[in-house]
């Protein structure tokens, strides 16, 4: 009898044994498929890329934006491969030659986009925002000329630039300069400072260092013949003259004696340290690394306008900058709602206001105005506001190639007289 019960007892034990076995496989079986599937929305990853890298004064906020997008979105895995601006379009390039292009990027508007959409490198985001008129609504309707190309739109206009003649007025008042209106006095301002041993404008021979001509172009040719620079395959008179007064300036002793060596950094430095009284830049030249928005000492003001220019003196560069955001192709294919998603959170009222809070650029997000975060946001609004003619940058006109490698490249030799301005024009039309 004691045997039986405990043959019994065996066999229960038995079965439940099976059943706890058969419980335990079972869960262990529905929390693999679980993870299987949470890792696999966890494993969602976007690459961004941006000029906002390195030392530009939206770095430090950009990651901020792109923390807090990775908080509410925790099945996204956003790396950022943003760089600093002197090396970021080639790179960008060299991305999409390879094909490792990033799945949304920052790009301005011009030549290189076009190129990339050309090549249907770039989605084509019209009907998603025909869909989704809320967000298409929340953009200034005058800025999608910028990212339309054949009556489609490629991007997503966010940031809005300027382009002036950035002023040390504590230096102009110390020297009893004045503030330059004109060419003129333009020449007399290089005249007094070099007087005073205070370097005039700090300039350098490289791509931004032609912040300077652009300025000049654009003040000489107005919108007409900067944004057109070409008749019958010719380049515009005032893209020749202009290098003509850079010459002119360069002869005078306008700029540092380094001008052909140093980096963008050193020439920066010179006008931040006050040792230059001028230095042709953009509102991205304002924020953290370069001129403080704290800064009463700095002033921003139209380029000087010229006797026989045809842009008025109220006259500014102006265009979309590298907050304009775009899709690849490849991931509208295979990423679409996740970089969607990530497009339309950069591009909201509240993360644009903070990525632009402490810089000089202006968001192009409805609501943005009335809300000013700084001065120099304020005298950018007031140059557009006030000007006669707002006017593309023109190394977003000319092709990037051709003003990098030919134009930017024959800066040393033009100014010292060994080639002239039209022949520098001739090979790039050779080039074209």
């Amino acid at each position: 009898m004691y045997k039986k019960k405990t043959m019994v007892q065996y066999c229960v034990y038995g079965l439940i044994l099976i059943f706890i076995l058969y419980i335990t496989i079972k869960n262990l079986y529905n929390n693999s498929n679980k993870n299987k599937y949470t890792n696999n929305k966890k494993d969602i990853e976007l690459v961004f890329m941006s000029s906002w890298g390195g030392m530009d004064t939206k770095a430090e906020k950009l990651e901020e934006v792109l923390r807090k997008f990775e908080k509410e979105n925790k099945h996204i895995k956003v790396i950022n491969k943003s760089r600093g601006n002197d090396d970021f379009l080639f790179t960008l390039k060299t991305d999409f030659a390879q094909g490792n292009e990033p799945d949304v990027f920052g790009l301005w508007p011009g030549s290189d986009m076009e190129q990339l959409v050309r090549a249907g490198k770039i989605a084509d985001l019209t009907n998603v925002l025909n869909k989704d008129t809320k967000w298409k609504n929340s953009f200034y309707k005058s800025t999608w000329k910028y990212d339309s190309y054949q009556d489609r739109i490629y991007g997503i206009p966010d940031e809005i630039i300027y382009e002036g003649l950035f002023i040390n007025n504590n230096l102009f008042k110390k020297y009893n300069v004045k503030i330059p209106r004109t060419y003129d006095e333009l020449l007399n301002a290089v005249r007094s400072f070099k007087s005073h041993n205070i370097i005039p404008i700090a300039y350098n021979c490289t791509a931004e260092g032609t912040y300077l001509y652009q300025n000049i172009v654009m003040k000489l040719g107005g919108r007409r013949d900067t944004e057109n620079p070409y008749t019958n395959s010719r380049i515009k008179p005032c893209y020749v003259k202009a290098l003509y007064c850079i010459r002119q300036l360069y002869e005078k002793g306008a700029f540092p004696k380094n001008a052909f060596t140093i980096d963008d950094r050193s020439r920066n430095e010179l006008f931040l340290e006050k040792k230059a009284a001028m230095i042709a830049q953009g509102s991205w030249f304002i924020g953290d690394g370069a001129v403080n928005i704290n800064d009463t000492s700095v002033d921003v003001i139209p380029f000087p306008k010229f006797k026989d220019g045809k842009a008025d003196e109220s006259s500014v560069i102006y265009g979309i900058g590298n907050g304009n955001f775009h899709m690849s192709q490849k991931a509208y294919k295979k990423k679409r709602k996740a970089a969607l998603k990530l497009l339309k959170f950069l591009t909201s009222y509240e993360n644009s206001v903070q990525l632009i809070s402490s810089t000089g650029s202006i968001s192009n997000t409805k609501g943005e105005d009335g809300k000013i975060q700084n001065r120099f946001s304020v005298q950018g609004n007031n140059l557009i506001k006030h000007s006669k003619e707002l006017v593309e940058p023109a190394d977003s006109i000319i092709r990037r190639s051709s003003w990098e490698n030919i134009l930017v490249k024959s800066f040393p030799e033009m100014l010292t007289g060994k080639i002239k301005p039209e022949d520098i024009f001739k090979k790039i039309q050779q080039n074209d």
